[in-house]
């Protein structure tokens, strides 16, 4: 999970506070005598157009005259014009200059735009640290964005040490106060339980929040949980409801899972035909998933005609977009001519494309050709190598058959297999 900074510019708009309320006759004149409050309500004014025609470059030098006497939101505003350069040439030493002036007066916009300018490097040497520093100080004042931003950092080690249980502390401020990516971050970070230890219970309460809000993923992932009894008691009429919210928001990850459900009968009865539609309609929404098990269904007419060719169109267009279960789907297609011709170099290609991008299933399919010198020259030793890292993630069939392969290999071939699978798994994510 990488730092995106939901702040960026928040402090950009020139157009935020509406000015006090006075004639443009009287603030001109109060302005023109000194007064800070004036001077920055004209500014306002002729930054947006109020009253008089809309002024960039007049609206800064309202803006300055304010800031000079102190006025912190004028200063902010005049940081802002001065980064963008609106209505003056871009001068960002001058700007920081400003901004930091603000911030020293606890100004909030001004030191979220700090941070988020520090933190991108935008108009600064990018400094990381520098950066967590400005947000940590906005997230102390209860700013919400602030608060996601320092436990982004600390989840990532951006900036700051990396700390998992200080990350969970922030992500749970703001989630408190409603924020729905704060608590849709808790949710995932204590349902996977790779940085802070798994606890389902805690992950279905915040989905639970994130899910009466609205949210379709988190109402999916609800659904899922209460038909499965994942951190709540399992509930098909609640798993139903969940999912059927999903549903109507047009989600299609939640229309692939009530295919799924009308296919194994679960929390609705057993339906094949049905399925299928569901299927269908998240495929035409493009969801790779979705076209895949359409696919799936045509290859073995399951809740629809058997017909291999309406299969590999389906295939094609989720390995169009890369989808590692349909890139084996199309090689299987390929090793037994169902809707194409036989082409087991075809599958071999297709089954690396798969194993590349960390596929468990492509990887042993891959496993299996070089074993087996189909469509690629024998290997053994590749084939102990993708048979392994099939194996490092779950595949229980590359499991049982990893006993069978080694027999059959010599013990430096073994060695040599167990060395390119490590290899491959130290550049691995750098793809």
């Amino acid at each position: 999970m990488k730092i995106h900074l939901f702040v960026l510019f928040a402090a950009s708009s020139l157009h935020a506070e509406p000015p006090a309320v006075r004639s443009l006759q009287d603030t001109r004149a109060e302005a023109e005598e000194g007064d800070a409050a004036a001077q920055y309500d004209l500014a306002l004014r002729n930054a947006k157009g109020d009253g008089v025609p809309e002024n960039s470059e007049e609206a800064l030098k309202w803006f300055l005259r304010a800031a000079e006497q102190g006025h912190a939101d004028a200063q902010t505003k005049a940081g802002m014009c001065l980064l963008r350069g609106k209505g003056v040439t871009k001068d960002a030493s001058a700007a920081l200059r400003w901004l930091r002036k603000a911030a020293e007066q606890k100004n909030l916009a001004a030191i979220k735009q700090l941070g988020a300018c520090y933190s991108l490097g935008s108009d600064v040497a990018k400094d990381t640290v520098e950066g967590v520093k400005w947000f940590r100080q906005a997230a102390e004042q209860g700013d919400i964005d602030s608060q996601m931003e320092v436990g982004l950092a600390y989840l990532d080690g951006e900036g700051v040490t990396q700390n998992a249980a200080e990350a969970m502390k922030w992500f749970t401020k703001a989630a408190e106060k409603g924020d729905l990516n704060a608590q849709k971050v808790l949710a995932t970070s204590y349902a996977q339980g790779e940085r802070v230890p798994q606890d389902l219970k805690t992950a279905m309460i915040w989905f639970h929040k994130a899910a009466e809000q609205g949210d379709p993923e988190a109402q999916l992932k609800l659904g899922v949980a209460y038909s499965l009894a994942t951190g709540v008691p399992q509930d098909a009429k609640l798993s139903l409801r969940w999912l059927n919210k999903a549903v109507e928001q047009e989600y299609a990850p939640a229309m692939v899972e009530m295919g799924v459900n009308y296919m194994a009968g679960f929390s609705v009865p057993m339906d094949a035909a049905k399925a299928v539609e569901w299927f269908r309609k998240a495929a035409d929404k493009g969801d790779p998933a979705a076209q895949m098990k359409l696919g799936s269904a045509f290859l073995t007419g399951t809740g629809v005609g058997k017909n291999a060719a309406e299969a590999v169109l389906w295939f094609r267009k989720a390995v169009d977009q890369n989808f590692g279960p349909a890139l084996v789907a199309l090689g299987g297609c390929y090793i037994m001519g169902d809707g194409v011709t036989q082409d087991l170099a075809e599958a071999v290609r297709l089954f690396q494309r798969a194993a590349d991008i960390g596929d468990p299933s492509g990887q042993f399919a891959l496993s299996l050709q070089y074993e087996r010198g189909e469509g690629v020259a024998q290997n053994l030793t590749e084939a102990l190598k993708w048979c392994r890292l099939a194996v490092a993630q779950g595949h229980e069939i590359a499991e049982a058959h990893q006993a069978t392969l080694e027999a059959s290999m010599t013990r430096e071939q073994i060695h040599e297999g167990v060395r390119l699978a490590r290899e491959w798994k130290a550049v691995a994510p750098a793809k």
